[in-house]
Parts: structure tokens; sequence; C-alpha cells
């Protein structure tokens, strides 16, 4: 598969098989993650997997009773050090790789961003100076997972100047 490939069939999935995700494929996620670009080369994030259905039922209340929580394979929580400037960032650049690997290996994420990081950060016993940025869950999709629309080049992208409207023939 093609790095567009992986983009054009990435979905946020919130229905998971319940199975299992094969330690060779995890390893090359782990890579993703490991790999990917940061701020100064600080690599400043820690993620937390969960695998064991009982935490990740303790996460669903903290996730706003999100129940995908509980029967996805992997729930994933990027940690970090708030006091480097740029902790968001490296976070969101490492599950971004993650996400397209996860493509590429058959399985499905979704990011969360509704989440209690005190409640989070209590059942995953993440010290208090360290920021829980985002969450994400990874496994097996099933059903039918439909891709919602999205907004017309003209309509995201500007040429030159903020307002200035990207129109195909510019390219």
């Amino acid at each position: 598969m093609q790095v567009q490939e992986a983009i054009q069939n990435r979905l946020s999935i919130r229905r998971y098989a319940d199975a299992a995700i094969p330690a060779e494929h995890m390893d090359i996620l782990f890579k993703a993650l490991q790999l990917a670009a940061s701020a100064n080369n600080y690599q400043n994030w820690e993620f937390v997997f969960v695998k064991h259905p009982d935490i990740k039922q303790r996460l669903v209340p903290a996730c706003s009773n999100q129940r995908f929580v509980r029967d996805c394979s992997y729930f994933i929580a990027g940690v970090a050090d708030p006091a480097l400037k740029w902790h968001m960032v490296d976070i969101t650049i490492a599950l971004t790789q993650f996400t397209l690997q996860a493509v590429e290996l058959g399985y499905g994420t979704c990011w969360i961003g509704a989440f209690d990081e005190a409640g989070v950060k209590q059942v995953l016993s993440v010290p208090d100076h360290k920021k829980v940025v985002i969450c994400m869950t990874l496994g097996r999709p099933t059903g039918k997972h439909v891709p919602r629309g999205r907004k017309s080049l003209e309509e995201i992208i500007c040429l030159n100047q903020f307002g200035d409207r990207f129109k195909s023939s510019d390219a």
C-alpha cells in the first residue's frame, strides 16, 4: 500500500472485532512511533498501550463514556512533558505516523480528544508532572464504516496570503 492509499483509507473506527494483534505487527507499529520527527529530536513522548480489559473498562468513564474504548484491542495514551514547548505537536506527528501504519496493516484507529485528563492519569498512574496529550484506540475494524465528506480544496487552501483562495488553475 502506498502512503496516499493509507491516507485515503484512514477512517475513525469506533467498532472493533474481538481480535488480537500479532506481536510482529505491534513491533512495526511501535517502530512508526519511534521514528517520528520531533522538535529538536527531543522525542518528548511516552505511549501507554492498554490491553487489559478491566483497565480499558475503567477508562470508559474518563473518555466521555465512549464504549468503543472498552472494545478496542489497545487503548493508547500519548504522554509528554508539558515543559517542552512542542509536546502537543510531537505527539500528534508520532500518532499520525502510527495511524497510517495501522491502516497499511489492516487496523483502524480513532483519535480521542474527549477525555478527562485527570481521570485517564489516575487510571494509568501517569505522574502529575506529565500531560496526557491525546488518546487513541487501535484494533481490527468490524462492520461498515462510511467515509465522511471532506471540504473542497478551495475551502481549505490559500495561496500566498490568508483569504486568497486556491483554485485548481493556480497549480
